[in-house]
């Protein structure tokens, strides 16, 4: 398990983890985060057009995941350590995994056209915002053939 954790911290450059902390940052230390978490992940995935059963569970499975990333940056933000960094990653590549299971496969391929598309323009603050909160179909593979 170290092992997977220490190359998530490789696998990004140092742009990419300062700004997935940076975001993250902006979100925990605002007062009403939860739900600005919540709003921000239902704005970058607003196109995959979720039916009712899945908005509903999407929105369950948002603020759980920001008590989650809010309870590891706290911990990074207390001692910036290396291994509280890589409780902050593992978390975040975590949760990847748990949104991507709960989307059906038209979604799914949407939606790593858009992780693809996003890429290319990071002036656009939604693409930023998608780059920051979640993680691409390249960096998973990294994380799945390290562990």
């Amino acid at each position: 398990m170290f092992f997977f954790v220490a190359s998530v911290a490789q696998a990004q450059t140092a742009n990419d983890i300062i700004e997935r902390v940076s975001m993250i940052r902006f979100i925990v230390d605002n007062p009403n985060g939860q739900l600005v978490y919540r709003q921000t992940k239902n704005w970058c995935t607003d196109f995959l057009e979720f039916d009712e059963s899945q908005t509903t569970t999407m929105n369950n499975l948002f603020n759980s995941q920001y008590i989650d990333i809010a309870l590891a940056y706290k911990k990074y933000n207390e001692t910036y350590s290396r291994e509280s960094l890589q409780m902050l990653l593992k978390t975040i590549v975590q949760q990847e995994f748990y949104f991507r299971k709960l989307l059906k496969v038209s979604q799914l391929e949407s939606y790593k056209a858009k992780l693809d598309e996003a890429k290319g323009d990071l002036e656009n603050s939604k693409n930023k915002a998608y780059n920051t909160l979640f993680i691409s179909e390249e960096m998973l593979e990294k994380y799945v053939a390290e562990d």
